[in-house]
């Protein structure tokens, strides 16, 4: 987050310049339009069956291209695509004349695999290779290293071995495993269409060939677009090459109406507007009108967003099925359910209760500020003063923004409910740019509780404003809305008035030599899969950091400490250097 290294005079300039900018409509279409729009969120994949079909029956989809990038998954996805090929759609049937049962585009890990599992099941295959077999590998420096991944299946249940090595060792295994083990390939087709027609594929290659298929596993590799940067200049560093940009392979995906994830087409739009509207309604019946009879909207609000973070909590640890990442789903599943549900509203029965986690602003705010210095002993003021002004502090030294991801009740629903759409989240420079308004917020709620604490004229107008804009829009209303669209932080990330105090804290500390939490990689590892980007809820390059070996912190990142990069990450490259975790 830029903002941070700003001084005073540069931070002026920028909300100056940020005010001119909101009366361009230049402003406004870039926000939803183009590269740098807050809808642009990175690389987009075929959206995929469990079994790897895609949304064309028979067309299945394997490798890269469906964006696993380690070969252990490759591998992996190769044997399984074609055993549910044989199981589900081949056993017992009779080959059609001049049709191949099933066509493989791509002779790389996946096509490959695929391919040695449908010879032992006894199955007619073609294998079409524009180059030659494993390709992407031979590319690769001769000793680069290759890790085997501690992500996916523990296994490989590919015959054809794969173990951590290097690239000429690997390939040299492989090639002797194919002289012995021979698979129907063709050399030197290059795919041009896959169309299908009346049930079956015809796959067109480039010199005029055609093929017919009941079924087609597409195992081509990604576009790699290869820039330089300077990452390796140490003595005995492996040289890397940063994945700038990866493409899919257009000329021939553009004329398969393959389904790509969030492709906003009218059943989205319907989704969409109808997903806003019924949260919105629902926020607004809390808001105004509670009371239904007997029944207080109000009062079951808890226990219904306590049994979301549940069920989402536990869908997320059987997702991951990760250590670090069963004690961050654990973390604010019992911090919801105690803090923010069973002592505020069973044991104590006191709405100011929910202060004793909730920092300033969402426990004491400028819309309660005035209730809690007329409780007689006062302690939910105190108490909260010294939550948010010394606990807070010693907490976030030794562990950043983890408050955000770990503890906070809304935290908890983006990091549960919200976790499906997680890599929906805004990416690139611009949209971490943006995350400065966050600042502006934190801005209006100072001068708010203030304002509302000394009783100044025009206080129940702020506190009414406040309320509206900050309590019921962008806390409630927009966040949760946009949740399957711009991923689970949008609140945490541009606009929580908790969460721009902690980064300030967290960047001072880590500026003065004193914080405690970083992100260290070890760029020797590095793939440059992407994963940890994609993860990343707060839209942070991550995979930046790791090729350069550069330590991620809360001076150079909003990072909020959920470990996602670090689980994800098939090759181990990152730590969470935290106190405690």
């Amino acid at each position: 987050m830029e903002i941070t290294t700003l001084s005073l005079r540069q931070i002026l300039k920028a909300v100056w310049e940020d005010t001119k900018a909101l009366v361009n409509p230049a402003t406004w279409k870039s926000l939803f339009t183009g590269k740098d729009s807050i809808l642009e969120f990175g690389e987009r994949y075929p959206v995929l069956t469990r079994h790897g079909e895609s949304n064309i029956h028979n067309l299945f989809i394997i490798g890269n291209l469906s964006g696993e990038p380690d070969i252990k998954a490759a591998l992996n996805q190769g044997v399984l695509a074609a055993r549910y090929l044989y199981e589900k759609c081949l056993k017992g049937k009779k080959k059609e004349k001049d049709i191949w049962p099933v066509l493989i585009i791509g002779g790389g890990p996946a096509g490959v695999a695929a391919a040695l599992e449908l010879e032992k099941q006894g199955v007619d295959y073609l294998v079409l290779e524009k180059s030659e077999l494993f390709t992407t590998v031979r590319k690769f420096e001769k000793d680069l290293p290759l890790f085997y991944a501690k992500t996916g299946l523990k296994h490989v249940l590919s015959d054809l071995e794969f173990h951590d090595s290097v690239t000429h060792k690997i390939l040299s295994e492989w090639d002797d495993w194919m002289k012995e083990h021979p698979i129907k390939v063709k050399i030197g087709e290059q795919v041009k269409d896959i169309l299908k027609q009346g049930g079956r594929f015809a796959v067109k290659a480039a010199e005029g060939a055609q093929y017919e298929a009941q079924h087609v596993i597409l195992a081509v590799g990604k576009l790699v677009l290869l820039n330089k940067l300077q990452v390796a200049e140490e003595k005995g560093c492996v040289t890397k090459e940063n994945v700038e940009v990866t493409q899919l392979p257009q000329d021939m995906l553009c004329r398969i109406p393959l389904r790509f994830e969030r492709t906003f087409g009218w059943k989205t739009w319907i989704w969409f507007f109808s997903w806003v509207s019924l949260i919105g309604l629902f926020y607004t019946l809390k808001k105004i009108h509670p009371q239904f009879g007997n029944f207080n909207l109000g009062s079951f609000y808890p226990w219904l967003y306590t049994g979301v973070v549940w069920i989402f909590g536990i869908k997320a640890i059987l997702r991951y099925r990760d250590s670090l990442q069963t004690k961050k789903y654990l973390s604010p599943v019992f911090f919801q359910t105690t803090f923010f549900s069973v002592i505020p509203e069973v044991i104590l029965h006191h709405w100011q209760a929910y202060s004793l986690l909730y920092a300033w602003p969402l426990g004491l705010s400028p819309v309660t500020v005035q209730s809690f210095l007329q409780s007689p002993q006062k302690f939910y003021f105190w108490w909260t003063v010294i939550l948010s002004f010394v606990l807070l502090p010693v907490f976030v030294m030794f562990t950043g923004k983890q408050y955000c991801s770990w503890i906070c009740g809304c935290g908890g629903l983006a990091e549960t409910l919200g976790d499906k759409w997680r890599h929906y989240r805004p990416g690139g420079k611009v949209n971490s740019q943006r995350e400065r308004q966050i600042f502006y917020v934190m801005t209006f709620a100072v001068i708010a509780t203030l304002w509302a604490m000394l009783k100044v004229p025009g206080e129940n107008f702020i506190k009414t404003l406040y309320s509206w804009t900050v309590d019921f829009a962008l806390i409630a209303v927009i966040p949760v809305s946009l949740y399957p669209f711009l991923g689970g932080k949008i609140w945490c990330r541009y606009w929580c008035p908790t969460a721009g105090f902690m980064h300030l804290i967290s960047a001072w500390f880590t500026k003065k030599g004193r914080s405690h939490y970083a992100i260290l990689p070890r760029k020797e590892r590095c793939i440059a899969c992407n994963l940890c980007t994609r993860y990343c809820e707060v839209g942070i390059d991550v995979r930046k950091f790791a090729l350069k070996g550069e330590t991620l912190t809360n001076l150079n990142s909003s990072c909020i400490g959920c470990g996602l990069c670090v689980s994800v990450c098939p090759t181990d490259v990152l730590k969470l250097n935290t106190i405690g975790i």
